[in-house]
Parts: C-alpha cells; structure tokens; sequence
C-alpha cells in the first residue's frame, strides 16, 4: 500500500510537469487518489498525444485547407520529469519534452516538432543521450517549435533540416541541418556519428560533433560511450561533454549501472567544470512506455578559479513517458 502511494506521488508529479509545459491532460486526470495509478498514467499519455496532434494540425493548415484531426495521431515523442537533490545547487525539479508528427499534407517528408528543453538538446535530436546530471542553461530551458524536412533516411544514414522558434514569446528564429550515420563494427559493437550545422538569432552561427559507441560485452552486460564537441559564438572555446556507462541487464527491462561523466569549455577560466560518477537504477515501470530511473553518486564541480573543488553528494529520479509508435 505505501509503495503505491509512493508511485501516486511521482504521477502527480509528472502530471503537475504537464501543467507548467502547458500541456493539459484531460479531466480524468485529476481525480482522486482512489483511483488506479495505470488509468492516471493512460490519461495522462492520451492527453499528450491529443495536443501535440492539434499542434501538428494546425501546422499543417498552412499547407491545406482541408484537415482531418485522425491524420495526426502518428506523434511520436517523450515527457521526462526529474526530481533531484544536488549538495551544490540544491533541490530542483528538471522537466523536457519533445514531439514529432508527419505531416499528412507535406509530402509526408515534413514533421512538426515540438518541445521543451535544452536547445543543444533539441537540435541534436538526443534528450535521452545526454547524461541526465550534466547540468542545463536556464536560459536555455524554453518551448520550441519547427518544421523539419528529411529528403534522406536510409537504414545506416539520414539527413535532415529544420527551422523554427525558440524563447516562447521572444520568437527567437532558429535553423539547422543533421547529418546523421549509423555503423555496424562487428557482431557486438555499433558506431553512431553525427554532425549538426545551426544558426539562430540570439547566438549565430554553430557546429556540433557527437560520437556514441555501443558495445554488448555479454548478453547481460552492455556499455556505452558517448561525446559531443560544440563550437559556436556563444561558446567559449569547444564545449564538450562526455559519459562512460555500464550497464548490468539483470531482468527483462531492468538494470543496473555505473556512470562517468566530464564536461567543460576549452576557452573557460575553469576548462574542466563538471567531473563525477554515479550508480544508477533503470526499470519499465506498469506499462511498456513508462520508465523510471534513479541514481545517487558524487561530483566534483567548479565553476570560477577562487572557487575550490570538492566532493558533492547528488540524489535524483527520472520519470520518463513515451508515446507513439
């Protein structure tokens, strides 16, 4: 009984998340604590599909007159809510999302694109790849929506565009390009390269490497590096960050893992600002697009020369829903 009023908690958490993204799920969702915490989850899933299908639509006006509100049920996407204690900065709630609907009337090489996050993030098309401790820009922490134009998807390769507008009513224009290749080294080990050209008018012009290397190790043990390199005016230097995970698959849909993490800005008066390492716990949770991990680990950051760096404790959770096909 205390466990699920635990899991209640964390649902109305993700669905008070809904509310400040300013998306509204339907009246079901806010009913008692009576009822069934799957229901609570289902409602919650069908709402978001519902509004980013109206998005999409209206998007797709622009290109017809005619629209058919069953034409935008292809959203695909994730809602990620993160509860988190940090010795050095504190208690906070982090919060992203991200969709994309094809739109019927484009030629079917048009998607909308909707979310809310980290730009770097969101043009990089990797929320989920990035270590979840790395620390966000506030700043950086808006709506964006855009249009994305993808002439080339291969099995191993694809190239994409997009432009849109960031900063909510700032209407801060964005573009970009993706270039994106997917390499089998062997049996067990998988290369993804992927480089990414922007401009957008608050910052101008930029570029964004990132290399990920999957290898299974045995069929219980699997590991995965990862590294981006950005260089754009608003950066001082190459901005990077980097994560070292291994993963022990101990159930269907369950591990357990260990995590290394760096980042920092070659041109910065402190190169290296983050350093750390973390265990972490990752599960399905009820339903086969609900997940939830948790972690607790140690860091060392540094952000100013006078400041001296030391250990720090940091406790989180994530709740991830995914939608779509």
């Amino acid at each position: 009984m205390r466990c699920q009023l635990c899991l209640y908690q964390l649902l109305k958490w993700l669905t008070f998340a809904l509310f400040v993204l300013g998306v509204s799920p339907s009246i079901a969702a806010q009913q008692s604590e009576q009822d069934d915490s799957e229901e609570l989850l289902e409602d919650i899933r069908s709402g978001l599909q519902t509004t980013v299908g109206s998005t999409a639509a209206w998007l797709d006006s622009f290109f017809t007159e005619s629209i058919d509100p069953a034409d935008y049920n292809n959203a695909k996407g994730s809602l990620t809510v993160r509860p988190e204690w940090d010795e050095y900065g504190g208690f906070k709630i982090d919060s992203s999302f991200r969709a994309k609907v094809i739109l019927p009337h484009a030629e079917r090489k048009i998607s909308a694109i909707i979310g809310r996050g980290d730009f770097d993030d969101f043009i990089n098309d990797q929320q989920t790849t990035r270590p979840t401790v790395i620390q966000r820009s506030e700043a950086d922490e808006e709506w964006m929506i855009g249009l994305g134009f993808d002439p080339v998807v291969h099995a191993n390769h694809s190239l994409s565009f997009g432009a849109g507008f960031r900063g909510g009513l700032k209407l801060d224009p964005y573009v970009r390009s993706r270039y994106r290749y997917e390499g089998i080294i062997n049996e067990r080990s998988e290369i993804h390269l992927q480089t990414v050209g922007f401009w957008r008018d608050s910052d101008g012009f930029g570029v964004a490497q990132t290399i990920e290397h999957d290898f299974a190790l045995s069929e219980r043990w699997f590991n995965k590096f990862w590294v981006r390199g950005t260089v754009a005016e608003r950066t001082q230097g190459l901005r990077w960050h980097a994560s070292e995970k291994l993963y022990y698959i101990y159930h269907h849909e369950r591990a357990i893992g260990a995590e290394l993490w760096w980042y920092g800005e070659t041109s910065h008066d402190v190169p290296m600002q983050d350093y750390g390492l973390r265990a972490l716990h990752r599960s399905r949770l009820l339903k086969d697009w609900f997940y939830l991990e948790t972690w607790v680990g140690l860091h060392w950051p540094r952000e100013t020369q006078a400041e001296r760096r030391q250990p720090r404790w940091l406790v989180g959770l994530e709740l991830e829903l995914q939608f779509g096909s």
